[in-house]
């Protein structure tokens, strides 16, 4: 029962997101980067903090911004050198902060709505790179955000790897080959890089380096330390682009390990299988399908029967129609998943196989007809 329930909390936390990076945290994807913030916003200023006022009864205050650099600009601010935001910050007058803030202004007032603390004024020259890029070459893009992903300003680094994060799979595969493997190599053997970054720093690295590459990769899949076991997912990606027969027979072996891999462990092994469907779909579909193929005969068989039914890989329909009701397949999550796989299934097993159901467990399949409908909406 524990097994299953850790499927399903699999299945929400690493459901493969539509439009970004599959290597990538979830979490870090839901936070906005810089320059669509920038986009967003009326008035951007950098500048330099002053003159903090706190009121102690409401706990609320000002600080005075001297304007040094307007990213996006608003009457509001012509022929002003200095602007009050109505936030408190504490200031040190012999080390003022240096802030980039975001605005808002309505019916001439301002609504600073983010501030960000930086080291330097390097994010104004990474800024104004970034919002001159072209959206129609997302390649290009992602090369310029790699010029900054080691960056000495934490804020500009971040932000960098954050444009990778958000990036799909396919852009991020064709411009991890353009890369630099000697600064990807020292991101991932920095003891500092968080481990949220070692899955995409490691396919980067398998997609342009060679043999001693190889072996690191290996090396960390082999006996995987703690942050690499958390990025297995891109740490295999990469050496499938380094050694593709090994990388993807691992894949496979990886999958069916349930003694010494745990269920997260092997739910991180379809996300490899996932980002190289949404790479090279057509390409890979022999060993992305066989991969699918192996975990079917495991505990994570209703992730990748739902993959298929996304992908519309119709190919082991056969099969997956048998194993309703066998023994491991009896569970009525996984029954739930056979059925919703037969419902979206073109072929005519398939639909000779919900007439039976239905007959048998009518309000089965209507519910899951419901979800069905329920997600099209969404």
């Amino acid at each position: 029962m524990l097994r299953r329930l850790l499927a399903i909390v699999a299945l929400v936390l690493f459901a493969s997101p539509a439009l970004a990076c599959t290597l990538c945290g979830v979490n870090i994807q839901a936070t906005p980067t810089l320059r669509k913030t920038l986009g967003d916003s009326k008035l951007v200023l950098y500048g330099t903090l002053k003159n903090p006022k706190l009121n102690a009864a409401t706990s609320t205050g000002t600080v005075d911004l001297d304007i040094e650099n307007v990213l996006r600009s608003d009457p509001f601010v012509t022929g002003k050198k200095t602007v009050t935001l109505n936030r408190y910050v504490p200031v040190d007058p012999k080390n003022p902060p240096r802030y980039l803030v975001f605005c808002d202004v309505d019916n001439g007032k301002l609504d600073p709505y983010r501030g960000i603390e930086l080291k330097s004024n390097a994010a104004v020259d990474y800024l104004r790179g970034a919002s001159a890029l072209d959206a129609k070459d997302p390649v290009a893009a992602l090369l310029y955000f790699f010029r900054y992903i080691d960056h000495a300003d934490a804020e500009v680094a971040n932000d960098a790897f954050l444009e990778f994060a958000k990036a799909d799979d396919r852009t991020v595969g064709e411009v991890a080959k353009k890369l630099d493997p000697e600064k990807i190599r020292k991101l991932l053997n920095d003891p500092q890089t968080p481990a949220a970054r070692i899955g995409l720093y490691s396919f980067l690295l398998g997609a342009c380096g060679g043999d001693q590459e190889a072996a690191l990769l290996r090396s960390m899949l082999d006996k995987p330390s703690e942050k690499a076991r958390e990025a297995i997912d891109g740490v295999l990606a990469g050496y499938i682009q380094l050694r593709p027969r090994e990388g993807w027979q691992l894949a496979s072996d990886l999958l069916q390990d349930t003694k010494e891999r745990s269920i997260i462990d092997r739910t991180r092994i379809i996300h490899t299988l996932r980002f190289y469907h949404g790479w090279r779909g057509k390409e890979s579909k022999p060993e992305v399908l066989a991969g699918m193929k192996a975990a079917l005969g495991t505990d994570l068989a209703d992730l990748a029967l739902e993959d298929l039914r996304k992908w519309e890989w119709w190919d082991e329909t056969a099969q997956i129609l048998s194993l309703y009701g066998k023994k491991g397949y009896e569970a009525p999550l996984m029954k739930r998943a056979i059925v919703r796989y037969a419902l979206t299934c073109p072929r005519p097993d398939a639909a000779e196989f919900i007439k039976e159901r239905r007959a048998q467990e009518a309000d089965l399949v209507k519910d899951v007809e419901t979800n069905l409908k329920f997600e099209k909406i969404k």
